[in-house]
């Protein structure tokens, strides 16, 4: 048979996240920048996407209509990209590891049946998350001896990695995409068996993403570091969210260049210019979880002048939820508080432009919340609101390139609120009106080119380096 041209077949790029694809909007623009641009695209992530499929191929290997029995796994908020994929994979640290093999042999068989099956109950709820946890806590001290066996104990971190593996090993591509950490010793294990680049795309700071936590910082960073600086030092490009990261990461890892700075702006979309109305609405949209502001926000708005109102709208785990919705009650607040449900992320934009006000109290208590530069920040943007954002560096100096709105010093009740009080209905106009302006510089389309054309550099190169193919599998 004769050897495949590659030079006359589309190139074919493989994305893989530890998330819902279609939910994603950093990794759904990656797919639609190279789907549109003529390349085939292969996705895949996590099943409980509520955004509607995109035009390419996005997969998983949990849910029924892949036909695949759904993996089991311990996911913790560590684990996760977010709070989002913390609540749609679910699973417990029960479903984890097996019943030990001990029981049901004797003494076990003596017992009565009752007896017996709570005694397995008993040891599976308790002891195989213990024995999970030993057997991580193993991991991470052999990775303090030597960064070899991160890669081991990665593969032992979360069951759905394994199951992310095995489907994307049924792919053929000509370059891989890993999105987050979660997603690298995938990418680098695919690249390597199939004779293909890969490259790296952070969406946070992952050595720093929980860094507040004392037992993350013993348990998890060390693996994290030791995945990232081997990932990297092999990856075709290297991208990142923010500058502040970008630099963190070139001083961490010693890069002989830092890393390509892709900020996260949605597609441009022309939105009319919508003034105040009679009440002020003010709108939080994203991952509804802890560590986001939003308890300081909640009890912030009793201080709030009277026409302000404030939404909080987006997935988020039940029992956060009921604990917001509580909180709000007990405030006798439920007036003027709405938890909104989330919205398909392609309509994010839209539906945000019907308010005034974007608002993030982030606290800045890592590096990661110093350096972050969020979907949210830009959605706003596109959607013509006046921001008003916690005064972190990333998004103070956007806020303030753009007279975008004002900046919230520290997360409490007391700031959010003199914040917010500090907008009246012409400033707040004023801003959304340089809002809209700002959107048509702050968009994907002016990210976009310098992504494609690094990754197209990036296939060029693996193509030259390696044989023509006698077909694909």
């Amino acid at each position: 048979m004769p050897a495949l041209d590659l030079s006359r077949r589309p190139r074919r790029i493989g994305l893989i996240c530890f998330s819902a694809i279609p939910d994603d909007p950093r990794v759904r623009r990656q797919g639609d920048l190279f789907h549109g641009r003529g390349w085939d695209v292969v996705a895949i992530g996590l099943p409980g996407a509520r955004s509607p499929q995109p035009a390419w191929l996005s997969l998983d290997p949990f849910s029924a209509a892949a036909g695949r029995k759904p993996a089991s796994g311990v996911v913790e908020p560590s684990l996760a990209n977010d709070a989002e994929a913390l609540s749609q994979t679910g699973a417990s640290p029960a479903s984890a590891s097996p019943v030990p093999r001990s029981i049901g042999r004797r003494p076990w068989k003596s017992l009565p049946p009752g007896l017996r099956r709570l005694a397995h109950l008993m040891i599976g709820r308790v002891g195989a998350p213990l024995l999970h946890r030993a057997r991580r806590a193993k991991d991470v001290a052999l990775t303090y001896l030597s960064q070899e066996h991160a890669n081991a104990a990665y593969w032992r971190l979360n069951d759905r990695f394994a199951g992310l593996y095995q489907l994307a090993s049924e792919q053929q591509v000509d370059i891989w995409l890993a999105n987050d950490w979660t997603a690298l010793p995938i990418a680098r294990r695919l690249a390597a068996e199939q004779g293909v680049p890969y490259t790296y795309d952070t969406h946070e700071l992952a050595v720093d993403e929980y860094a507040h936590r004392l037992l993350w910082r013993l348990m998890q960073r060390t693996v994290i570091a030791a995945i990232e600086r081997g990932g990297i030092a092999d990856a075709a490009v290297t991208s990142c969210v923010s500058q502040g990261i970008a630099d963190r990461l070139h001083g961490l890892y010693g890069l002989p260049e830092k890393p390509l700075l892709i900020r996260n702006m949605p597609c441009y979309e022309a939105r009319p210019y919508r003034p105040c109305g009679d009440s002020i609405e003010v709108l939080y949209h994203g991952v509804v979880n802890v560590g986001r502001g939003l308890e300081a926000c909640i009890d912030s708005v009793v201080l709030w002048r009277p026409e302000f109102r404030l939404t909080i709208r987006g997935p988020g785990p039940a029992d956060y939820l009921a604990a917001l919705a509580d909180r709000i009650e007990a405030a006798g607040l439920g007036g003027r508080i709405v938890l909104a449900p989330p919205v398909p992320m392609v309509d994010l934009v839209r539906e945000a432009s019907q308010f005034d006000i974007g608002l993030f109290a982030l606290p800045g208590h890592s590096e990661q919340n110093v350096h972050v530069l969020p979907n949210k920040f830009f959605e706003y943007t596109m959607a013509g609101l006046a921001l008003c954002v916690s005064d972190l560096p990333e998004m103070t100096a956007l806020l303030r390139q753009h007279d975008l709105g004002r900046l919230i010093p520290e997360v409490s009740p007391q700031a959010v609120a003199v914040a917010i009080n500090g907008f009246d209905r012409a400033s707040i106009d004023r801003h959304k009106q340089h809002a809209l302006e700002a959107a048509k510089l702050l968009n994907w389309e002016a990210e976009a080119d310098r992504l494609f054309d690094a990754i197209d550099r990036g296939v060029g190169a693996g193509r030259a380096a390696r044989p023509a193919r006698s077909g694909r599998s």
